[in-house]
């Protein structure tokens, strides 16, 4: 998650961010933390430089929607994102990770063959010739899926990953719901 965008930031928000243990020693010179704000040892600093700083790849808040079974053994329903549809939206879509894409898909389904069991998908487009790579998990509001546990696919519009959640919804069923989406 990101570091406050108002109000105070203590010194222990930063340790955690960059992925210190909470209460454990840490300096506002530290590397890691000077990362954040890309300062250099020694620099001057002041805390409100830190406001919205992050060390995840990219973030996004989704407002979870829902879009009705199409086919009983197919593919349904959906919670989540699906640009396009009308269903859901996400706080933005450009993909930081990966240049020039977008979002179409961040959302749960629950296919009929898999007997209530759920997929978790990340989609975007920007064709399919970037292949699996550019972040290593997401975390859907504090629930991480590691993409190496994924299954990658492609199509002429572009790319998805998508996991088994077994028979946790991964956003939820609760329209109108938000959800924290973090890539590392």
């Amino acid at each position: 998650m990101a570091l406050p965008t108002s109000g105070a930031i203590s010194l222990n928000q930063m340790h955690t961010e960059v992925g210190g243990s909470s209460g454990t020693i840490a300096s506002i010179n530290d590397a890691d933390i000077r990362a954040l704000i890309s300062k250099g040892s020694g620099a001057t600093m002041s805390f409100n430089e830190w406001y919205g700083a992050s060390s995840s790849l990219d973030s996004t808040t989704v407002t979870v929607g829902y879009r009705p079974a199409v086919h009983i053994s197919y593919a349904g329903p959906w919670y989540g994102f699906l640009a396009g549809s009308s269903t859901g939206s996400a706080s933005k879509t450009s993909v930081a990770w990966r240049s020039g894409a977008s979002y179409t898909g961040l959302y749960g389904t629950q296919p009929g063959y898999l007997s209530g069991k759920w997929l978790m998908y990340v989609e975007i487009n920007n064709g399919g010739g970037y292949g699996n790579s550019g972040w290593t998990s997401v975390t859907i509001d504090g629930t991480t899926y590691n993409r190496s546990a994924m299954t990658y696919f492609s199509h002429s519009g572009g790319m998805g990953w998508n996991i088994h959640t077994n028979y946790v919804a991964p956003y939820g069923s609760t329209t109108g719901a938000t959800k924290s989406v973090v890539f590392n």
